[in-house]
């Protein structure tokens, strides 16, 4: 499994990278230290786990992660165990902990990933309107976009207007082709036209990118 680490303590990072090491199943693609001040260097490598420093979740660095990619958070403290898996970790290892205590945590994340390989991939999402429900490919869709309590699902001929939340439609679409880039938009990596500075152009649209998930953001195009 391709994963990454990402962490504020550059001690506990130390500690779980030897671990990781010694762990055939595991190959490091990436460390990032203080997120929100280092672009992650992660190449065209498909990232299949996340490790992350548990006082980092659930705070906006958390939110750019793929909900299908299992985390396990770290930490030398408890304090942040709660947090974490509100937070939606597969695990909590408390450093420095055991090298046996960190291949249970990356079996279980394996089995999340082996469960998520097995759900036949769905194409299309159904949007109520009046007394129907319509098919929307995800094929047609460009972006979607937070309106107070409702959300903008724009698509290449129309738009639906939808009383529903950003991050449960999130949870509703395939990681793989969607992407949230700031809180306020989620787009289609298929249609994306260009890249202006920290803004991404659909159409005509200009969709700007938040700073909590630019790097997450970059790290998914094959830039050159």
């Amino acid at each position: 499994m391709n994963a990454i680490i990402i962490g504020s303590s550059k001690s506990e990072i130390e500690i779980l990278q030897s671990y990781l090491e010694k762990v055939n199943e595991i190959n490091i693609v990436g460390i990032i230290e203080n997120p929100d001040n280092e672009a992650p260097a992660l190449d065209k490598e498909d990232v299949e786990l996340i490790f992350i420093g548990a006082e980092l979740a659930g705070e906006k660095t958390f939110d750019f992660f793929e909900r299908s990619i299992p985390v396990i958070a770290f930490s030398k403290e408890e304090k942040y165990a709660i947090k974490s898996f509100d937070a939606g970790v597969v695990d909590y290892m408390i450093l420095p902990g055991t090298l046996d205590r960190l291949l249970r945590a990356v079996k279980r994340a394996e089995r999340m990933v082996n469960a998520n390989a097995n759900v036949p991939e769905i194409k299309d999402m159904y949007v109520r309107s009046n007394a129907k429900s319509l098919r929307v490919p995800f094929d047609s869709v460009l972006y979607i976009e937070a309106m107070a309590d409702y959300v903008i699902i724009q698509t290449e001929d129309c738009k639906y207007i939808v009383h529903y939340t950003m991050k449960g439609i999130q949870d509703k679409l395939p990681t793989d082709r969607f992407v949230r880039v700031h809180r306020s938009y989620i787009l289609n990596m298929d249609k994306i036209h260009a890249i202006d500075n920290q803004e991404v152009i659909i159409k005509e649209k200009r969709i700007p990118i938040g700073a909590s998930n630019k790097d997450y953001f970059f790290s998914r195009l094959n830039l050159i």
